[in-house]
């Protein structure tokens, strides 16, 4: 991730030095005016997640906390990026990518059973957790002033979930290694408001919020829970084409999965602040 932040930041001042070159004041992009924007930097975020994963045999798994049980770290930084097109005055659509991937080993403080499997306390535990997140999200503009632009959004949040535990135990005469894995994909819809403040025509604010329930079962997908997204960004166009900007984002996904390779549940939610380049067309 070091080398992909080098060269992201080698791209942006590069371009940062040529553009403004080719640019007069007269061709100042105003707000609402630009048809792509490309958006990258870091994610900088404190995680606090459960999971549980269930078996046919045994039933119900414990509920197992990520952090406290296993040791996996609270605290995560990843690379952030977005592309929004607007391919019309009111019309946006918008990609963004980023990873949690989290490793640790600790010894069990309890029995947990975690699928097939039983861990008892005093089990050495090897646990990988990752996430890869794609929200794609449209948006539309009730309405765009100078000043402001206020819209509703209708989006997609992917979430691609890995969770995997390898445990070893070597108590009296019980000598035994033991792992298990749970994977799913997890398409939440997501409904929600925006809002974007121009203070001049370098300087803007926006805010996000999106909420949904999902209640799904069919051969395809299994989940059912809610989703909710927050976010508070600023931006400041240091040069017509080029500017940075800072947000922070809530985050809550609590959701059952009834699923072939994953049957329990996760609640996992993150704050975090990302700070980022952006360009602009």
């Amino acid at each position: 991730m070091k080398r992909l932040l080098n060269i992201l930041l080698v791209v942006v001042f590069s371009i940062a030095i040529i553009l403004p070159n080719a640019t007069h004041a007269g061709d100042w992009i105003k707000h609402g005016d630009e048809w792509l924007t490309i958006s990258g930097g870091v994610f900088i975020s404190k995680i606090d997640s459960t999971l549980s994963v269930d078996s046919s045999s045994l039933g119900d798994g414990t509920t197992v906390d990520l952090e406290d049980d296993l040791d996996l770290g609270e605290n995560n930084t990843t690379f952030w990026g977005d592309v929004t097109w607007r391919f019309s005055k009111k019309h946006r659509i918008s990609a963004s990518f980023f990873q949690f991937k989290r490793d640790a080993k600790a010894t069990a403080t309890d029995d947990l059973q975690i699928g097939d499997e039983i861990y008892p306390a005093g089990a050495s535990l090897s646990t990988e957790f990752t996430i890869d997140v794609v929200p794609i999200t449209y948006s539309y503009s009730f309405l765009k002033k100078e000043k402001y632009e206020f819209g509703g959004t209708l989006g997609l949040h992917w979430s691609t979930l890995s969770f995997d535990v390898a445990g070893s135990v070597s108590l009296g005469n019980l000598d035994a290694d033991a792992s298990i894995s749970a994977d799913a994909a997890a398409p939440m819809p997501l409904f929600g408001l925006l809002y974007d403040y121009h203070f001049t025509d370098r300087w803007t604010v926006g805010a996000l919020a999106e909420l949904f329930f999902l209640d799904l079962n069919d051969d395809t997908f299994a989940f059912s829970g809610t989703i909710t997204n927050l976010r508070l960004s600023t931006d400041y166009w240091i040069f017509n084409n080029v500017g940075l900007g800072t947000a922070i984002n809530w985050f809550a996904l609590d959701v059952e999965i009834d699923d072939s390779d994953w049957k329990g549940g996760i609640d996992y939610q993150y704050l975090g602040l990302q700070f980022y380049a952006k360009i602009r067309f």
